[in-house]
């Protein structure tokens, strides 16, 4: 049997700025009809931002959870951009700093059941206080934590943003020997 879903129809629902919503009629791998309600998501990017033995997070407020959660620098991937351009255009903007090492620690897809955004995520190690106009509808506090404390916050499942949690897990796992 094939894992492969062919779609036969789509409606769209939806076109907004940040996303889109259809609703596809697909044909399964045995032979019956389902149907699918897609996000599409033009992608994003997040970076760990180490500094020292430090690394820098934002607070924010997120209408979605109705909470505040602590988070690595993220953002949309604009227009013609590529992740790595993204990635230093959104640490200037949220954290005002250029990062001049940046690594990649992986892509992952945070819901592929329904969205086909796709997360970025990089670490940046070194930086220049470069900052850049904050976006008008963003509303950001910078908390540095030190690197430590970020790992046990981590091992004991206290950040609850998934990209946040993901960008941890990769740079930790690469980083100690006795992570686990």
């Amino acid at each position: 049997m094939k894992l492969y879903e062919k779609t036969i129809k789509t409606e769209e629902i939806f076109n907004g700025h940040l996303l889109n919503l259809r609703v596809d009629d697909v044909e399964l791998p045995d032979g019956g009809i389902a149907k699918r309600e897609i996000i599409s998501h033009k992608g994003a990017v997040a970076i760990l931002a180490v500094m020292g033995q430090e690394m820098i997070f934002v607070k924010q407020y997120r209408i979605a959870t109705k909470r505040v959660l602590t988070e690595i620098p993220a953002g949309l991937i604009d227009p013609g951009e590529i992740p790595e351009e993204a990635a230093i255009r959104e640490c200037q903007e949220e954290i005002g700093y250029r990062p001049l090492n940046l690594f990649k620690l992986g892509d992952f897809f945070p819901t592929p059941g329904y969205c086909s955004e796709k997360i970025t995520l990089f670490c940046a190690t070194e930086f220049a206080y470069d900052p850049k106009e904050e976006d008008p509808d963003e509303f950001l506090k910078k908390v540095k934590i030190p690197m430590r404390t970020a790992r046990a916050l981590f091992v004991n499942g206290l950040f609850s943003d998934g990209k946040t949690a993901a960008a941890l897990g990769y740079y930790f796992s690469l980083t100690s020997r006795d992570f686990f």
